[in-house]
This record gives structure tokens, sequence and C-alpha cells, in this order.
């Protein structure tokens, strides 16, 4: 008979079919949109005069090429790791961060007049990423290889972040050569929010499950 955490990880390890053309979806719009002409300005995010829409179409759209390939190449790799270990969390996590990551913008970065990319949706990947290593069962054990795994990468994106704001430039895409800035903060909080949405249910059940082990334990035996 198999455990429930055992079957837990049977289901979370079989990527569902919708999150798959989600990430295709995604993966094939963005390539569109790029394809075409005067359309990534116009699915851009402004801040003066923009669309309501554009908080989500904004993602997909970007300042070049070679944006679009770092972007696109992350977006993937990412979205086959998380569909394999929190499958049922993947469209959650884009949304949260579609949404928020614009929001941040819009309120805490004023000499932004616009906003392009998959950059912010990759970072919310990678937390998402971070929380289902973290989550992974552990045989029993204090610590798990997966649990290192996810120290590690937290750790790699916070260094990322630390050296991202010391020199004003970006670790992969070459923002000197590009017609944009880069949005440090926008990655930050893409990357918060991917982690939330993979942490905050295990957390809810890990207190739940503590209090009912401390309240069975103060009432009286039978």
């Amino acid at each position: 008979m198999q455990t429930q955490e055992h079957q837990r990880t049977n289901h979370e390890g079989c990527p569902p079919l919708a999150g798959i053309l989600l990430a295709v979806s995604v993966a094939l719009v963005t390539l569109g949109v790029q394809c075409i002409h005067g359309l990534p300005e116009v699915l851009q995010w402004k801040r003066h005069g923009g669309m309501g829409w554009t908080w989500i179409t904004s993602h997909l759209s970007h300042w070049s090429w070679n944006h679009l390939a770092w972007d696109l190449f992350a977006f993937g790799l990412l979205s086959l790791l998380c569909l394999r270990l929190s499958p049922t969390r993947y469209a959650a996590c884009l949304l949260v961060a579609a949404v928020f990551i614009p929001l941040e913008v819009k309120i805490n970065q004023p000499l932004i007049e616009s906003y392009r990319g998959l950059s912010g949706l990759d970072t919310a990947l990678m937390g998402l990423l971070v929380a289902a290593l973290w989550r992974h069962p552990n045989a029993g054990h204090s610590c798990s290889v997966s649990q290192v795994l996810a120290v590690l990468g937290g750790g790699s994106f916070l260094a990322k972040t630390m050296y991202e704001l010391a020199t004003g430039g970006t670790v992969f895409v070459s923002a000197g050569n590009e017609p944009f800035v880069p949005v440090i903060s926008a990655h930050f909080v893409g990357f918060v929010c991917g982690f939330l949405v993979g942490i905050f249910k295990s957390m809810s059940r890990l207190t739940w499950n503590k209090g009912a082990m401390i309240l069975k334990a103060s009432l009286p035996s039978p």
C-alpha cells in the first residue's frame, strides 16, 4: 500500500495536460508577438495611456530578439522543472506574478514608463521551483538533497539580485546593448510571488497538523 506522501509525490510528478498546454501557448504567443512589427509596443505596459489588459500582455512582449531568447530559454527550462515537481500550482504562479509585477513597477518605479518581458515570470517560476524542492519528501530525514538544492537555488537568486543592484547591470542579458533598463525589483517580486504560491499551502497544512497534535495531546485520555 502506498503512503499518502508517496501518492502525493506521484501526483505532483505527473504534469497535467493543462499546464503543458499553457506553457506551450505562452511560448508560441510570445514568439508570434515578436514576429509582428509594432505589436510589442502595443502590448507593453505603459504608465500613461496603457490599457488594463497590458498588465498581462506586457509579459509577452520584448525589446529585442536577444531579450526574448534569454527570457524564453529560462521560461522553457523552468516550466519543465515546475511542471514536473509542482504542476498543480503552475498556472496560479504565473497568474499571481503577472498581476503583481506591473503593480510593483507602477508603485515603486516612478521613472519606468513602460515594461516588457517574461523575465519576471521566469523568476516567479524560480520561486515556485525553490518551494517545490523544499516541500519534496525527504524520507524521514531532517534534511534532503532536494532541500539543499532549494537553499542553493534561493541563495543563487539572492546573489544574482544583489549583484545586479550593486552594478546596475544584468547577469545574463547584456543590458548595455539593449534598449531597456532592467527592472530588478520586478524580478524580486516575481520570485516572492512564485515562492509563496508554492509554499503557502504546505505551510498551512503543517500549522494545522501541529495544532491538531497539540489539541490531541492536551485532551484527557478516555
